[in-house]
């Protein structure tokens, strides 16, 4: 080799993976941002919005414009701080006041205007589950854990060891809800904090006994209550502000009453929006410390967020996504046959990779068509005749971490539409997806379903191609020519995608 020759130059290093989490709580929005360092996520943004959204919350379940337009307003800041990131880096996540709000289509349809990344409304048992992700992923892993997260509306308390759960629950109590029913007058009597206890112990009664069958290493609570309650009786009794007893809790009770009313606290470093509603809080943390016999509990920084950043990080960290587990368990529990899921799950991808590029469909709905193709049996260990209603009602209802409720409303829909008629009217009208991607999704799922209707590992009988629009054209192969039930089924099939405004048509090769 001639010396005169240069060395290449050095490439640059990619840069690390970056995600963001947006947590929209019933009290405050939370945005926090991180980048992926040596298989571990470290924090670059963490950005709060006060905006009292369960104040806004009326007795008929509406969301009030001033509560909604304060939620626009907060968002609009976390929408200027995420310019950059592509919608598989970011996850937005809407809890208690948005899950309980009639009109929060109506928000969502408005936020979507100018943020461009799904928000997702999740189930109390989905925010419980990503809650105790970020404890888990920050703690000990050996330990039998109970991590606490007393929010806005609701109080999660979950079970768990290393990164599983034993045992989830949300409940209906929270610092500002609790703070409108028992507080709302501004005086902090005896009787009116006794009321607090009473509901809370309510709400606790039906997941203490589960509760107390767990033998826990340690006790966790997280979040903005929790880390009020920590600094106040580290400020009074000077410790750390990493744990609370139920001795202190008595006494900060005791200096609640004593006060007589909320515009009267004034504790030193404590946000004064949050002294507002520090009294509601004490009350629940005091009821289930009590109603579980914990006499400390340690403070934790990491909650839902967390969490959430650990799941979407997951590719990264750690390939075990927790949605492929989820979808792996419900396969095994219902039986499914793993020969003929395979089948459609090959036919479905060689057919969504035909139609992909002039249908506008990204890999992200390649996976949820995967895992439709998956599951799309679930319904048969009821019924064979009616399997595809059956298969969507368990997806629809079955407990699944990792999917959002609209997500699981696809897959249901997925699978309830992968054969026999197609009611365009039981189609659910969905936030995050088009109904055109969805009505597309159908279809080519449909068709992976017909072309393995025979359980065989035979060679396709079409292929399917788009030039443009809600055009689809099937190419039958020498063996599909042969087969005259399938031609009839295919002639079936060009008036069930009319219904959907997608032409088929039929081509010999």
């Amino acid at each position: 080799m001639s010396n005169n020759v240069l060395p290449e130059p050095p490439q640059p290093e990619a840069a690390p993976a970056q995600f963001a989490a947006l947590d929209l709580g019933s009290n405050s929005f939370h945005l926090i941002t991180a980048r992926v360092i040596d298989q571990h996520l470290q924090p670059l943004l963490r950005f709060k919005q006060r905006v009292h959204l369960a104040n806004g919350l009326g007795e008929d379940g509406e969301l009030s414009d001033e509560a909604m337009q304060r939620g626009l307003d907060a968002l609009r800041l976390c929408a200027q701080r995420l310019a950059g990131f592509q919608p598989e880096q970011v996850r937005v996540v809407a809890t208690h006041a948005l899950r309980e709000a009639s009109n929060r289509a109506e928000f969502i349809a408005r936020a979507a205007e100018f943020l461009p990344f799904a928000i997702e409304t999740i189930s109390g048992r989905e925010e419980a589950r990503l809650i105790y992700q970020g404890v888990a992923q920050t703690t000990p892993t050996h330990e039998q854990r109970l991590v606490i997260d007393i929010g806005g509306g609701s109080t999660e308390m979950i079970s768990g060891h290393r990164f599983v759960t034993d045992f989830l629950t949300s409940r209906s109590m929270g610092s500002v809800s609790f703070t409108d029913r028992f507080f709302d007058s501004g005086e902090i009597t005896a009787k009116a904090f006794e009321k607090a206890c009473i509901a809370a112990r309510g709400e606790l009664k039906p997941v203490i006994a589960e509760l107390k069958k767990f033998d826990f290493d340690a006790v966790y609570a997280t979040s903005g209550t929790a880390k009020a309650l920590a600094h106040w009786v580290s400020q009074r009794d000077d410790q750390p502000d990493d744990r609370i007893s139920l001795k202190q809790l008595y006494k900060c009770r005791d200096e609640l009453l004593a006060l007589g009313k909320i515009d009267r606290i004034s504790i030193s470093g404590m946000d004064p929006e949050r002294e507002v509603i520090i009294t509601a809080g004490t009350a629940i943390m005091l009821s289930i410390m009590e109603a579980l016999g914990i006499e400390t509990l340690q403070i934790h920084d990491a909650a839902l967020r967390e969490g959430v950043l650990y799941e979407l990080a997951g590719s990264v960290i750690d390939r075990h996504n927790v949605r492929q587990r989820t979808v792996d368990g419900l396969a095994a529990r219902y039986c499914i046959d793993p020969d003929q899921a395979r089948r459609i799950e090959r036919a479905a991808k060689q057919q969504f990779d035909k139609v992909a590029g002039p249908w506008e469909l990204s890999q992200e709905w390649c996976r949820r068509m995967l895992w439709a193709a998956r599951l799309h049996e679930v319904g048969l260990q009821i019924s064979s005749s009616s399997m595809h209603h059956h298969s969507a009602y368990i997806l629809a209802n079955a407990d699944m971490p990792g999917f959002g409720k609209e997500e699981q409303l696809l897959l249901a829909t997925l699978v309830r539409c992968c054969r026999k008629k197609i009611r365009p009217d039981v189609i659910p009208e969905f936030s995050l997806y088009s109904q055109q991607e969805v009505y597309r999704l159908i279809v080519v799922l449909r068709l992976a379903v017909l072309d393995n209707i025979d359980r065989q590992d035979s060679a396709p009988s079409f292929f399917i191609s788009s030039s443009s629009g809600d055009q689809l054209e099937v190419t039958l192969t020498a063996a599909g020519r042969m087969d005259p039930v399938l031609l009839d089924q295919l002639n079936g099939e060009v008036k069930q995608y009319a219904k959907l405004g997608i032409t088929l048509k039929v081509h010999n090769a």
